[in-house]
């Protein structure tokens, strides 16, 4: 019998691994692979370290199709295997390849080409499944162009279609409304300002439109309460919603380093945990619908509350006789910044508030929406609600849609000190 001519599915993961964690993570990655080993359709497996950066790593794992890895893929021992990895793992992706064409070393007979059709008569591959993105704002757009550019045909909707454009012209399709959108779609991605957007495109358009037994991803910022009602209300009409809370700015939505957090079923998240590794450098499982979207939350209180004293400690120091680009500069080079607030700094110092990274109206949405979660669970949060009375004066100023740091502005004038007038 001829040995199968066909060409393997080639799995590729690059993984950047805690400083310190090598020689474990190198033993715990032989016990998986033994593991993996054992699969009847699995064809090898490699783990390479870059020589450049001693943490670098990329595994490469090789199936008899991508039916038989998807099969494996969303099995307990997948699951299982990242859960053992993941406390080594600190970033990093996943891509699913086909092979195109093997060259043998030249004195080594060449083999005939694979079977099949053209490449460009082939549908696409399960890996790079055609997927529906709804909200393109500025978090929404980067996820989407990642995902374009990992492969996937992209069917986008955006309220305000201008927003499209530059993934028309990256090759995605634009629908005319999110039921267009959405419609025949197994997977669909959601990314909308609040739980009334969601509301009306989610339950108003989409649910009724998908295919059945499809998995809604929403990356929507909603109270937890909203999450399970939503995950509940999804079950009954017999579809999937995987939580997928995501951290980070728009250039990391771009580059696929956005940290996602997931609540839901742990099947259906390894159903489409390939799609979020390339939207994130670390996926993290928390638990039932509803966990994610409180971390979210603890979060953007977390950020509020900073933007928040740094425009008051500016305030103080300017109206005390200091310069305010130079304060701004020592506070972000001082012990007592952080990412966050370096950040947040550096707009500052520049007065750049537009366009938005995290707009100003959002942010006191969702200080809103933790401080009612939190009054649920009997948990005061009287420095959280100052800080929301700041931003809800930004946004009746006027200045909703610019990034919340523009609050120092409000605040070295003299506004925003207190609740809305």
């Amino acid at each position: 019998m001829e040995a199968d001519s066909r060409p393997l599915f080639r799995v590729l993961l690059r993984m950047q691994i805690r400083p310190g964690s090598r020689e474990e993570f190198e033993r715990t990655w032989r016990e998986v692979a033994a593991g993996i080993a054992r699969e009847p359709a699995n064809r090898g497996q490699a783990l390479l370290r870059s020589t450049a950066d001693e943490n670098e790593f990329f595994v490469v794992t090789d199936w008899e199709d991508e039916a038989s890895f998807r099969s494996f893929e969303r099995g307990a021992a997948h699951v299982e295997n990242r859960r053992r990895l993941q406390p080594y793992r600190q970033g990093g992706e996943m891509v699913l390849t086909e092979t195109v064409c093997t060259v043998p070393p030249a004195h080594e007979a060449q083999p005939a080409p694979a079977a099949g059709p053209a490449a460009e008569e082939r549908p696409p591959a399960e890996g790079t499944a055609a997927l529906a993105f709804i909200g393109l704002g500025n978090m929404g757009a980067g996820m989407a162009h990642r995902l374009l550019a990992a492969g996937h045909p992209l069917t986008v909707h955006n309220r305000t279609a201008a927003k499209a454009a530059p993934l028309a012209e990256a090759g995605a399709m634009v629908a005319a409304s999110p039921a267009e959108a959405a419609k025949g779609h197994s997977v669909v991605l959601l990314s909308l300002a609040d739980e009334a957007a969601v509301e009306e495109v989610l339950f108003g358009q989409v649910a009724d439109v998908l295919a059945p037994g499809a998995v809604v991803v929403d990356t929507s910022t909603v109270s937890p309460a909203y999450a399970r009602k939503s995950a509940a209300r999804l079950a009954r009409l017999g579809l999937r919603r995987v939580e997928a809370c995501v951290v980070g700015n728009p250039f990391q939505a771009r580059k696929g380093e956005l940290r996602v957090f997931t609540s839901g079923d742990e099947a259906d998240i390894a159903e489409v945990r390939g799609l979020l590794d390339t939207l994130g450098s670390q996926v993290v499982h928390l638990g039932a619908p509803g966990t994610a979207a409180t971390l979210k939350l603890i979060f953007n209180l977390l950020l509020g509350a900073q933007v928040a004293s740094l425009a008051e400690a500016v305030a103080y120091g300017v109206a005390a006789g200091l310069d305010r680009e130079r304060l701004l500069t020592s506070v972000a080079q001082s012990g007592f910044s952080s990412v966050v607030l370096r950040f947040r700094a550096e707009l500052m110092r520049k007065g750049s508030y537009e366009p938005a990274f995290f707009r100003s109206a959002l942010m006191e949405k969702d200080l809103r929406l933790a401080l009612s979660d939190a009054a649920t669970a009997g948990v005061p949060l009287p420095v959280l609600e100052a800080v929301r009375e700041r931003f809800a004066y930004v946004n009746s100023a006027g200045d909703g849609d610019k990034d919340a740091s523009v609050l120092l502005e409000h605040t070295v004038r003299g506004n925003g000190g207190g609740a809305v007038r």
